[in-house]
């Protein structure tokens, strides 16, 4: 268990961008994936294709959990993304080898990655993404599960009942990962105050994973602060995805309550 735990905390300290929400919007000719990020993206997108899906690695951008959405689309039927060691891996499950384009707002703070119907001339090799594809990139894509794993044992040890959940691995370069406060929500979500690296993370885990705030460390101190905290969300409007019109302005609203002098 400390292994795993160690890989995992190796992991997050080679990204820079975490993803906040995804949203999809489907019509007759077109799906539209949208992401929001915490800080504007700046990265790499490497691409392969094969015969019946898409895979597209966002390197140096993390997410909390995996995540995944069927689609009633005749263009792509499923979409899942994944924490790789490398990045966030988004592998998109297609029949008919559609056009695919990815465009970033101004500001950088949300991605959108669309798909076409199949153009007249069309092959594996050939894409609107421009971006080469590594060789390990196939090796990222086949740990994805490792994480998966690494993921639900974390879950797991939150949901012993404790305050406070300090881990601290011997001979490694000092990092520490603790989730210090929980609550849970419904059934199948519950909210965290998760620390690491001299920030405390709002989350909510479970169907949704959404990152609600950031604060200083030894800010939020005890059982009345975290529900202070908790109270100041609005947390019906996060399990709603955001409308269209919208989509580019809403991680305005994160920067006003999240950024701060953090």
């Amino acid at each position: 268990m400390k292994k795993l735990i160690v890989i995992f905390l190796v992991t997050l300290n080679l990204f820079a961008t975490m993803i906040l929400n995804l949203n999809v919007k489907e019509s007759p000719q077109r799906v539209d994936l949208i992401l929001n990020f915490d800080v504007p993206f700046d990265g790499v997108i490497a691409q392969k294709r094969a015969k019946d899906k898409i895979v597209l690695l966002l390197k140096n951008v993390k997410i909390l959990a995996p995540w995944q959405r069927k689609l009633s689309s005749k263009i792509a039927y499923q979409i899942d993304v994944h924490p790789t060691k490398l990045g966030a891996a988004i592998a998109i499950y297609t029949t008919n080898n559609p056009k695919l384009m990815a465009l970033k707002s101004k500001d950088g703070f949300s991605l959108k990655i669309s798909l076409l119907p199949k153009p007249k001339t069309a092959g594996h090799t050939t894409s609107s993404v421009h971006w080469s594809v590594p060789d390990w990139f196939y090796w990222a894509i086949g740990i994805a599960g490792l994480f998966i794993a690494l993921l639900l044992a974390l879950r797991y040890a939150a949901s012993r009942p404790k305050k406070t959940k300090r881990i601290v691995v011997a001979n490694d370069t000092g990092a520490e990962f603790r989730i210090l406060f929980e609550k849970p929500l419904d059934e199948k979500n519950k909210i965290a105050l998760i620390s690491f690296k001299g920030i405390d993370y709002l989350v909510i885990i479970g169907t949704s994973n959404v990152l609600l705030g950031k604060f200083k460390e030894g800010e939020i101190q005890s059982e009345e602060d975290f529900q202070k905290a908790i109270d100041a969300q609005d947390l019906s409007s996060a399990f709603t995805p955001p409308p269209q019109e919208e989509i580019f302005t809403t991680i305005e609203e994160y920067k006003k309550k999240a950024s701060g002098n953090i």
